[in-house]
């Protein structure tokens, strides 16, 4: 029966229900002995009743408390080795168990605050798609300016850019000069570290993959570049329509106008990709560099592309990286990201800011924040891409290098 128990918990339940029977005889027998007792309290008193003679008690009475001894050994020499064998499929399912735990906990703070949460859905979407928000601008002094909407950038990727340090620190400090604010109690929020964590293991269970990235980036592109000048086309339906009266008005097929001479929308891939999301919101900037590198891009009042926002002016980038080798240091900038205090360019120093687009970052163990059940990741390869490949970064690159 003990050998049939193949796991902890049944091996368990298994050495507990064989106690608790001995004990149940134990007691029984215990009770039927003193109902059997008649006679004098001095008779019967533990200290003047006369125990058993030698040769019962060394006689029979001894080999069955060494029978039972032997039994309680037996027991514990099968069930205590069944009972080790399950402590590292265990371990390893306590490991599994408290990250749920901590998955569960981060997706009850995410979610609305209808549902209990802290409301990061409202801005980010549901399961991190991207959503929209309100915000107010003030000027340099706190007073009202306007009222915008806001795109809450997707989260199903942010692990592909940004490492865990990197996304706590957001989530610790926040982001100024947008609706993003600080969470954690460094920054003067509500959630302690272990918090964080729960929020970050729940962000990273609803990550996608970069191959899926990249083909949701590829189908979103084609369409981009597929769409034609408003004006051109509105200007050749009207004129296809000039003249039309009655049933043939009513009848009319915009989809058949000729609007193949029209320009499109973005004049090239690296535009494009500058851009995705600023039309139509596709997963609330999260691809886009215009998104930092643009004012006003985040609420759909955008200035000249790459004018400078969070992120520096890349207007004239060519200069800090001047000729092929500098194309190609560009490209490497853009895929890998920077680094606090390297020099990148020809005059330029990081800040850790900078996220790269091609290559996903490592996950290394960091004690000083207390974060547990984290396993470390080597970074990816660039050829494999990331959020967007390679040459979608150059794309972006050769784009940013003719902004003047």
């Amino acid at each position: 029966m003990i050998v049939a128990a193949v796991t902890q918990t049944s091996i368990g339940i298994l050495l507990v229900g064989i106690a608790f029977l001995v004990a149940i005889v134990w007691a029984a027998v215990n009770l039927r002995q003193g109902r059997a007792e008649v006679g004098s309290e001095i008779e019967l008193a533990p200290n003047r009743k006369p125990y058993l003679p030698d040769e019962e008690l060394e006689g029979r009475k001894l080999d069955r408390t060494l029978t039972f001894g032997l039994l309680g050994l037996f027991v514990l020499g099968i069930g205590l080795p069944l009972y080790w064998l399950q402590e590292p499929a265990r371990q390893s399912n306590e490991v599994g168990n408290i990250k749920r735990k901590f998955v569960d906990r981060g997706a009850e703070m995410f979610a609305p605050t209808a549902d209990g949460g802290y409301n990061c859905a409202f801005c980010h979407g549901t399961n991190g798609v991207g959503g929209v928000t309100t915000y107010t601008i003030t000027d340099s002094e706190g007073r009202f300016v306007k009222e915008v909407q806001w795109q809450g950038p997707a989260l199903n990727t942010v692990l592909m850019r940004y490492t865990r340090d990197e996304v706590r620190y957001v989530l610790e400090y926040g982001r100024p000069f947008s609706p993003m604010p600080a969470w954690g109690t460094k920054g003067g929020g509500p959630l302690t570290e272990q918090k964080l964590q729960n929020l970050i293991d729940y962000i990273q269970s609803i990550q996608i993959t970069p191959k899926r990235a990249q083909a949701e980036v590829a189908k979103q592109l084609t369409k981009m570049m597929e769409e034609k000048e408003d004006a051109c086309v509105e200007a050749k339906t009207e004129a296809a329509q000039a003249g039309l009266t009655g049933d043939a008005l009513t009848n009319f097929d915009a989809s058949s106008v000729d609007v193949s001479s029209c320009p499109p929308k973005w004049k090239s891939q690296g535009e494009a990709l500058f851009n995705m999301g600023y039309d139509d919101g596709f997963a609330g900037g999260a691809y886009s560099c215009g998104r930092c590198h643009t004012a006003g891009w985040s609420y759909g009042e955008k200035e000249a592309d790459g004018s400078g926002a969070m992120g520096p002016n890349l207007r004239d980038i060519e200069e800090n990286f001047p000729g092929l080798v500098g194309y190609e240091q560009q490209v490497d900038f853009v895929c890998t990201g920077s680094a606090e205090g390297v020099r990148y360019g020809r005059s330029s120093m990081g800040t850790g800011r900078m996220p790269g687009f091609c290559i996903t970052p490592e996950t290394k163990l960091n004690d000083s924040n207390g974060e547990v059940g984290i396993e470390p990741k080597e970074a990816g390869l660039a050829e494999d891409g990331a959020m967007l490949t390679q040459d979608q970064v150059r794309a972006i690159v050769e784009y940013e290098r003719s902004l003047r």
